[in-house]
């Protein structure tokens, strides 16, 4: 399973790269159809017929896609003024709401509603896409990928964490395998390697080095252990949506490691706060 799992993501990283290599377009378009994907199996998951799911994901890809290389006049209606920052609050306030819930019922377990659970979906996943694409377009490729990688070295930390330490659960009645030594473990790393790509290259361009740069080292420090409670919560909240559809992966799209929304669930949670900051902090 590990080796099924560090070759697809091996491939999905040549992927992602050489559409970066190739154009802004052909990485937006490979961005629009993992959006898409992760939109289709959000819905099946709430127990939305497959068909009219399927449909849903692909419209909503081909829609985000328009806005933005064929309409740019629109998006910037979208986004304009206060739009982006309207827009980042709004689900960073309901992800707030989502981390105290699940973290109030991690022993018993949340049956998420399969109605709340569809409509999150249709709030979350156009959130984070107009998130991402404001990083990628306005302040470039290894800016976004910074972002993207906090989530990447929780993840991985995490797993490597909670493996070799063990311990307490943290969340049993939503997903019995995460411990408290994982997240602890997500917490130290994203917070050390932070604060020294901070020390080595203070001016190269990292969401993280922005952030630190801007504030105290307790502020800054505060603001990324919040990121990363996101990125967990993110991930227990469909770890929720599975178990109240009796489902273990989103989809079999990526062998090893379920569907696309498997391996984005925390970037659903991370990409929209980190705009929220980065946005206030600029006073935008």
């Amino acid at each position: 399973m590990l080796l099924q799992r560090v070759i697809t993501a091996v491939v999905l990283l040549i992927i992602i790269i050489g559409a970066l290599l190739i154009s802004p377009l052909a990485f937006t378009a490979v961005a629009a159809i993992a959006i898409g994907c992760c939109f289709w199996e959000w819905l099946r998951i709430c127990k939305w017929n497959n068909g009219v799911a399927m449909v849903c994901g692909v419209l909503l890809a081909a829609f985000l896609f328009f806005l933005e290389y064929v309409s740019p006049a629109a998006l910037q209606t979208i986004q304009s003024g206060n739009g982006l920052m309207i827009i980042t609050a709004v689900a960073t306030v309901l992800w707030a709401v989502i981390t105290a819930v699940i973290f109030t019922r991690r022993a018993s377990g949340w049956m998420v509603p399969k109605g709340i659970g569809a409509l999150l979906a249709w709030i979350f996943v156009p959130a984070a896409w107009f998130s991402l694409m404001y990083l990628f377009r306005e302040k470039g490729t290894i800016y976004m990928l910074s972002v993207l990688a906090i989530v990447w070295v929780a993840d991985i930390m995490a797993y490597f964490g909670g493996r070799c330490l063990g311990g307490p659960k943290m969340a049993e009645g939503i997903s019995p395998k995460k411990t408290w030594s994982g997240a602890l473990t997500a917490f130290v790393s994203v917070l050390a390697l932070s604060y020294v790509l901070y020390w080595a290259q203070p001016s190269f361009p990292l969401w993280t080095n922005a952030l630190i740069s801007h504030l105290t080292g307790w502020a800054s420090a505060l603001i990324l252990v919040v990121v990363v409670l996101f990125s967990i919560a993110g991930d227990l909240f469909e770890s929720a949506l599975k178990r109240s559809a009796g489902v273990k992966d989103s989809s079999n799209l990526l062998p090893g490691h379920g569907g696309f929304y498997d391996r984005l669930d925390a970037q659903m949670s991370v990409l929209p706060l980190t705009i929220f900051i980065l946005l206030f902090l600029q006073g935008y």
